[in-house]
């Protein structure tokens, strides 16, 4: 089995442009292609990309370049013909995916023409990976432009792993379900093994756009598709520091810039703001929020000059056209209106910036303003910090940056908010040394621990890690040896069975009070319980007058109803909550919405528990009362977001409890009394009893009831089957089975 490392991204570290007769390639330099290449050559690997142009016409020297390149660098070209290349990049990718993932809906285009090309070219991209591969290789893709590649890869190549890394932001859910080909797009993400966000919001934005699209449910780290995992991650980007610190320690010419810059501006404060020209970056808005500070604020005039850089972008693209439009005229009217024969209060460079000359504005700047109106991470932010050595500047940073998520000291506007930031910047200019120093300091203690190498090593491991749980979670063994269950049960001294109830002791029913345990299960359960040194915990969704009507006259047996929220001892005839203290006033509010969903739903009902809501809708039209779980779902998300309760999806109920009342929480409160069982076995069907397989260690006989994912070591078929393996149990310490044995 490889290990290598295959880089995939929509342009290779390199671009080739013709020379006259000749063929050249420029290497290309960035935070990326820093931070992924020392990973990449210590895994002996590939970086797969497109080379920056169309060929046409005599491409010989160009193709003997590339093969050069592929050889000395290991970078493997995918050439896109000319009119792929514009409506794959300029088409789809930026003028649909792009505005829609930064939440920008009314500025998507919608064009079945281009999202043919994103199909092409992404089909293009992982034919290049195809040929590549080899069994075992990970696989990391990169960004927007190529979100269909994992499902490809997946698809034609099983024996890889795949992660891909989203480095913009991910989009609620209401803007992202415009999208005509929203339901492809999400499949093509979900053929990776590991997907990775900036923050934790885009991964629960995704998250939520998975219910309410393809009605998948997800737990806060993974989701299962195909009987796979797909582990999920919020691993947020950094810089190289090392090299921003040592251009303004040790450059000359950095510092020679440093110093030409505060003489030329000495008696002044800088502010600096750099940006891409793109709409999503607030350039106008931080324009007009500076031309208010100065209007509101007149003793700043001549005192304080924004340097704006804008790095051209997309020149091509209609709205990028107007928005440079808008820009020159807000630059020129601000600096028409207010500036002097001696000062101008914006210097404008619309022009890319050598990263020597960029160092030296960050060095040289008092204040660094970032005032995205969306934005995946913003490293200038980063950038801005590592370059501070001597300066301590202050960061403004739009609460809408990812970068927000992480550096804490910084001072957070609002971008959309004219008053709120020029008031921000004031504070930022009239800040005290010490103040701008405690800050400083400890966002570049952040900005060195978490830096671009370390999140490009990290991100390498999780998806090993995730890749190894994926094939963990290929699926159970099969049924559990009753010769092999049975002697592990004899030969230990303490021994504790958990049970579930509903599809595990009886088969689910359409009405739940239907399923009412036979005599028979009673009698194997009691059985059970009786075992000198075996402790039986039932624990179920069920309310707790249930259990105790069921169950609750058999010895040594603990009753664990509504998943865990209420506990009942052995011996004791009492039931006492999990966390005592836990208020129920909550369910005022949340009984009117389900109320609401049965009368939409005829077959539906709501069912009242002591420290529970359920609404359940196996009576339901199948495809209608999927459908309407998934809205109830997200409208309860969103109501209880930021509060102890949890909500939760089960075999035709949408349940609404507290967080901490689930199965392996009495797990955990069982294993906590007493000494550690010899032997634990734990049986369930559905994906409440998951929490009771996870906490339970690697060695326990965890069986899963029934069909589907699990990460239980063995499954059965349905009840039956786990009603006997349980009889087989509760008859293991006879003469005539040892005898069999």
């Amino acid at each position: 089995m490889s290990d290598r490392l295959l880089v995939v991204s929509n342009r290779l570290p390199l671009t080739t442009r013709r020379a006259g007769t000749e063929w050249r390639a420029d290497l290309s330099s960035g935070g990326l292609v820093a931070a992924l290449t020392p990973v990449m050559e210590r895994a002996r690997g590939l970086w797969i990309g497109w080379p920056g142009d169309a060929p046409s016409g005599d491409t010989e020297g160009r193709d003997a370049l590339l093969r050069s390149w592929e050889q000395e660098h290991r970078f493997v070209s995918v050439d896109l013909p000319a009119k792929i290349t514009r409506a794959f990049y300029e088409g789809y990718s930026n003028n649909t995916i792009w505005p829609l993932l930064h939440g920008f809906p009314t500025l998507v285009s919608f064009d079945r023409e281009t999202w043919h090309a994103y199909l092409d070219a992404n089909e293009r991209f992982a034919a290049a990976v195809i040929e590549r591969a080899k069994p075992g290789d990970l696989v990391w893709i990169h960004d927007y432009q190529l979100m269909l590649v994992p499902s490809l890869l997946r698809a034609a190549r099983p024996d890889i792993r795949i992660g891909f890394f989203l480095h913009v932001p991910f989009p609620p859910a209401e803007v992202f379900r415009i999208l005509p080909q929203r339901d492809e797009v999400l499949h093509g993400l979900l053929g990776a093994d590991l997907i990775g966000f900036q923050t934790h919001e885009h991964l629960g934005a995704f998250r939520r756009t998975l219910l309410q699209v393809l009605g998948t449910e997800s737990r806060m780290d993974r989701v299962e598709v195909d009987g796979r995992i797909v582990a999920l991650e919020a691993h947020p980007i950094g810089i190289v520091t090392d090299e921003w610190e040592q251009l303004v320690t040790t450059d000359k010419g950095v510092a020679r810039r440093i110093a030409d810059l505060r003489d030329r501006h000495a008696g002044r404060q800088l502010v600096l703001a750099v940006d891409r020209l793109d709409y999503t970056k607030g350039i106008p808005e931080r324009l007009r929020a500076f031309r208010h500070f100065l209007l509101t604020r007149p003793e700043w005039r001549g005192r304080v000059t924004m340097i704006q850089v804008a790095v051209p972008s997309r020149e091509r693209i209609p709205r990028y056209v107007e928005l440079r439009r808008e820009v020159s005229e807000l630059v020129g009217e601000l600096n028409g209106e207010l500036g002097t024969a001696t000062w101008n209060p914006v210097i404008y460079l619309r022009r890319s910036v050598s990263r020597s000359e960029l160092a030296a504005l960050y060095a040289a700047a008092d204040v660094a303003w970032v005032a995205s109106l969306r934005d995946g991470m913003n490293l200038v932010a980063k950038e801005f910090v590592a370059c501070q050595r001597d300066r301590a500047g202050v960061l403004l940073l739009s609460e809408f940056a990812g970068a927000a998520g992480e550096m804490g000291e910084a001072l957070r506007i609002n971008p959309y908010d004219e008053q709120g930031s020029a008031d921000a910047l004031e504070r930022a200019l009239k800040m005290p040394e010490d103040e701008r120093r405690e800050r400083q300091d400890a966002l570049l203690a952040r900005v060195r621990r978490s830096n671009a190498i370390s999140w490009a090593e990290g991100f390498v491991a999780q998806l090993r890690t995730a890749a190894d749980d994926r094939d963990l979670a290929s699926g159970p063994v099969g049924e559990p040896k009753l010769v092999a269950l049975r002697r592990a049960y004899r030969s230990a001294k303490r021994r504790v069975c958990y049970l579930d109830y509903d599809g595990t002791l009886v088969p689910l029913a359409s009405r739940p009070a239907d399923a009412v345990p036979s005599q028979a299960v009673g009698e194997i359960v009691g059985s059970l319980a009786r075992k000198r040194g075996t402790t039986v915990v039932i624990v179920s969704g069920r309310p707790a007058v249930d259990l105790e009507r069921w169950f609750g006259h058999l010895p040594s047996v603990w009753l664990a109803a509504e998943h865990g929220a209420l506990l009942r001892e052995p011996g004791s005839t009492d039931f006492q909550s999990l966390r005592p203290g836990a208020g129920t006033e909550w369910k005022d509010h949340v009984r009117p919405v389900l109320e609401h969903f049965a009368a939409r739903a005829p077959g539906s009902t709501v069912e009242e528990k002591d420290y529970a809501l359920a609404w359940h809708y196996r009576l339901v039209e199948p495809e209608f009362g999927t459908w309407l779980s998934n809205e109830l779902g997200v409208t309860l998300d969103q109501q209880l977001a930021g509060t102890e309760l949890a909500v939760l999806r089960g075999s035709k109920v949408i349940e609404i409890r507290y967080a901490w009342a689930n199965k392996g929480e009495v797990v955990s409160h069982v294993r906590s009394i007493g000494a550690t069982p010899d032997f634990e076995l734990a049986i369930g069907d559905d994906r409440t009893d998951e929490d009771m397989f996870d906490r339970l260690p690697p060695e326990a006989w965890t069986v899963h009831v029934g069909g589907g994912q699990t990460r239980a070591r063995y499954a059965v078929p349905g009840p039956p089957a786990a009603i006997a393996l349980i009889a087989a149990l509760a008859g293991a310490s006879s003469a005539a089975e040892r005898a069999a044995d």
